[in-house]
C-alpha cells in the first residue's frame, strides 16, 4: 500500500489531533511502522482494521525487521542473568525488564519485545542495540556534551539540528506545558545548572540526561543543550543516541496532543 492509497482510507479531516497534526504525514507515518493506524481520533476501530489488515497483504521485506532479526540472534546469545544489573535493568521470570522513555518494556531471551501501547521498529532496535552492548560500568555524575563522546563530534551538527533545536521549538512555544510533560516521564529539576530551566531525565537506565534551556532574552536568542554522563558511549554508539533523544521528542509531542484533547 502506497502513502497516497493510506491516506484515501482517513477520514482527511486534518483535525490536527495527532502527533503528525495532518492527515499525509500520519499516513507517511503509519507506513513507515512510526505511528499505529489506531492513533487516528476520527477512524474508526473497523477503519483501523482494515488498514491494518491492507497493510499486512502488501507488506514488502523492510531492512528495519531484517536487522531486528539479526539483532534478535546476537541478543538470543546473551545471558540476561549476567548482565540485567549492568544495564539497569531487572529479571522477571527469564525476561529482561528495561524502562525507556517512561515505558516498561520486556524482552524475551529470544529478543521478542512486549510492552503496553504501540511498539515501532525503530524501538525494537533501540533497545536490542543497547542490550548487544551490554555497556557496564557505574555513571560518574559527571556530564558532557555530545561532541565529547567516542566520536561525537563527527556528528556534532546533526544532533544539534535533530535533536537540540527541535527540543528548544518545542520549548519555545510552551515552556511550562513542555516541562509538564517532561515531568510526567520521570523528569526531576536541577538547581545546579546555570539556567532556571533544568531536567535530569533517565532515557534508559543507564542514559541519563540533564536537559538544559536558556529562553530568549532580547538580542540573545534560545537555546537547548543536552547533556550525557561521561559513560554514555559504553551503552549506545553516538548515532543510537541522537534517535533515543529523537524518542524524547515524539514522545513529548505524542503527550501535548494527548493534553489538548
Amino acid at each position: 500500500m502506497s502513502p497516497l492509497e493510506l491516506y484515501k482510507k482517513l477520514p482527511r479531516k486534518n483535525c490536527g489531533k495527532c502527533a503528525q497534526k495532518a492527515c499525509m504525514p500520519f499516513a507517511l507515518a503509519v507506513i513507515s511502522g512510526d505511528a499505529d493506524a489506531g492513533e487516528c481520533p476520527c477512524l474508526s476501530e473497523e477503519g483501523a482494521e482494515e488498514i491494518r489488515g491492507s497493510l499486512s497483504r502488501s507488506a514488502q521485506p523492510d531492512w528495519r525487521e531484517e536487522l531486528i532479526l539479526k539483532l534478535r540472534e546476537e541478543v538470543g546469545k546473551i545471558h540476561f542473568e549476567e548482565i540485567a544489573a549492568d544495564l539497569g535493568g531487572t529479571l522477571r521470570g527469564d525476561s529482561l525488564i528495561l524502562n525507556c522513555l517512561g515505558r516498561e518494556f520486556s524482552i524475551t531471551p529470544r529478543g521478542e519485545i512486549s510492552t503496553r501501547g504501540h511498539l515501532t521498529p525503530w524501538m525494537k532496535i533501540l533497545l536490542l542495540h543497547y542490550i548487544r552492548t551490554s555497556g557496564k560500568g557505574n555513571l560518574t555524575g559527571k556530564w558532557i556534551s555530545y561532541g565529547e563522546m567516542k566520536c561525537g563530534m563527527v556528528k556534532a551538527s546533526a544532533f544539534q539540528r535533530e535533536a537540540e533545536d527541535p527540543l528548544r521549538e518545542l520549548f519555545d512555544r510552551d515552556t511550562a506545558r513542555v516541562a509538564a510533560v517532561m515531568e510526567k516521564l520521570g523528569a526531576g529539576r536541577r538547581d545546579d545548572f546555570p539556567t532556571g530551566h533544568a531536567w535530569l531525565l533517565f532515557l534508559l537506565p543507564k542514559m541519563p540526561v540533564v536537559i538544559l534551556y536558556w529562553p530568549p532574552e532580547e538580542e540573545f536568542p534560545s537555546k537547548v543543550k543536552v547533556l550525557f554522563d561521561s559513560t554514555a558511549d559504553r551503552f549506545l554508539d553516538v548515532e543510537s543516541i541522537i534517535f533515543l533523544v529523537e524518542g524524547l521528542i515524539k514522545n513529548i509531542e505524542n503527550n501535548l496532543f494527548l493534553d489538548k484533547e
